[in-house]
């Protein structure tokens, strides 16, 4: 499975690439919003690990753009933010997961099998 993350903070970015890289194909990972857009256009993953607050464009809107555009990348939000006004946000753009990143470490692999397949990935607290 194709996978692309997208997180501003590089310690996040490494921390992903830890959890991900002996479970998925790990084929680009961006520090703003346009850069992973164009990893998503250029590698073509089967799903998009994204930050929820990045510069140039935040996950919603990453999301957004690729439903807009008909894009089959499954969404994962990953973020701090827990409050379920930020998890509407998100699935209300197209995306099927959302991570707490203090559970990430047990969410994210689910998470991304999960939308891979179609389904729904909500942590809980």
């Amino acid at each position: 499975m194709r996978v692309v993350i997208a997180d501003d903070n590089p310690a996040v970015l490494r921390q992903w690439i830890v959890l991900l890289k002996d479970h998925f194909d790990l084929v680009g990972a961006a520090q703003d919003g346009l850069t992973v857009l164009e990893y998503i256009s250029r590698y073509v993953p089967d799903v998009a690990i994204l930050d929820l607050v990045m510069p140039s464009l935040d996950g919603v809107e990453i999301t957004r753009r690729l439903r807009k555009l008909g894009s089959k990348t499954a969404v994962v939000i990953c973020s701090i933010e827990t409050g379920q006004e930020f998890i509407d946000s998100a699935r209300e753009a197209g995306a099927l997961g959302y991570v707490f990143k203090y559970t990430m470490v047990r969410d994210l692999i689910p998470a991304v099998k999960a939308v891979a397949r179609g389904e729904v990935f909500i942590s809980s607290i």
